[in-house]
């Protein structure tokens, strides 16, 4: 009786704790009280308190690990600058992010492997059990972020086929190429218009070509299409004309968008054939139950 109690309780723990952890990766954080954060940049404060205690020492821990990964060759191990920059994430949230996958999945395999004790589990399967379970912690947080960059470079293209007919425009209203960019850029509120609007305005500022600007932000997030973009404005500053090339790049980004649509919706109704033979074949097997059982009695 102890021994399937301890084991209950154990299991219980555990499923307990995933289903917080599951909840909060799927929730997010709580939301910000706008008054109280309003008040907090309000209030004039003379100079914080150094951190002290578990604050310190999680902050040394993070900014260590921070600085290995910077350091790291392997991809697994690195830090993805390219999916962060285009993701406006620090470094710092990204490794401290995956410290607490880690952490939280190690715990959860080592209450399973205290549990299985109890049962006779040999202690190098558990001790195995404890290591699989903090390597997928560690490495859950980077399959997000790939999903969550591969997301946002597709929408990205999408927003940027809407961005080259309003630059379109703007030539025919007959506004000059770098002013072009910068005013269809804050036409829109999307994430993409507002940061190539942020960085064009930052050139202009700055003394830098706008183009120029723009194929640096491109290359820094891997955006191919918007160097491509940057390549068409250098060359309408030397007076070419491409509203016909902004028009034709514009419908070549929705053509493929659509075409990635296409594979996808394929690619789900594919997955829905194993669920629905299996489906069809249950109800199949329901209605001649009763009368094969009839002709066998």
């Amino acid at each position: 009786m102890n021994t399937a109690l301890a084991l209950a309780a154990g299991l219980g723990t555990m499923l307990g704790i995933g289903i917080v952890i599951g909840v909060r990766a799927v929730v997010g954080p709580a939301p910000m009280d706008l008054s109280a954060a309003l008040g907090h940049l309000a209030t004039r404060t003379t100079a914080s308190a150094p951190a002290a205690g578990w604050r310190a020492w999680r902050a040394r821990l993070s900014t260590y690990a921070t600085n290995r990964a910077n350091r790291a060759r392997n991809p697994w191990l690195g830090i993805p600058t390219h999916d962060l920059d285009l993701l406006e994430r620090s470094p710092t949230d990204y490794v401290t992010m995956r410290l607490r996958w880690a952490a939280s999945s190690l715990a959860v395999a080592t209450l399973l492997a205290v549990s299985l004790t109890v049962v006779g589990v040999p202690a190098g399967v558990l001790v195995g059990l404890v290591a699989a379970g903090g390597l997928v912690g560690a490495v859950v947080p980077v399959w997000q972020l790939r999903d969550q960059a591969a997301a946002a470079r597709e929408d990205a293209r999408r927003a940027l086929a809407v961005y080259l007919d309003l630059v379109a425009q703007q030539r025919t209203a007959g506004h000059a190429p770098g002013p072009a960019l910068r005013e269809a850029a804050a036409v829109g509120d999307h994430r993409l218009l507002t940061r190539l609007h942020r960085t064009l305005t930052h050139a202009e500022h700055s003394g830098h070509s706008p183009w120029e600007a723009l194929r640096i932000l491109g290359t820094t997030i891997r955006l191919p299409e918007l160097v491509a973009v940057a390549d068409l404005a250098a060359t309408a500053a030397d007076g070419a004309a491409i509203y016909t090339s902004l028009t034709t790049h514009a419908t070549s980004l929705r053509t493929a968008a659509i075409s990635t649509d296409k594979a996808e919706a394929n690619t789900h109704t594919e997955r829905l054939t194993l669920p629905v033979t299996t489906l069809m074949l249950g109800i199949l097997l329901l209605i001649l139950y009763p009368a094969v059982t009839r002709l066998l009695g």
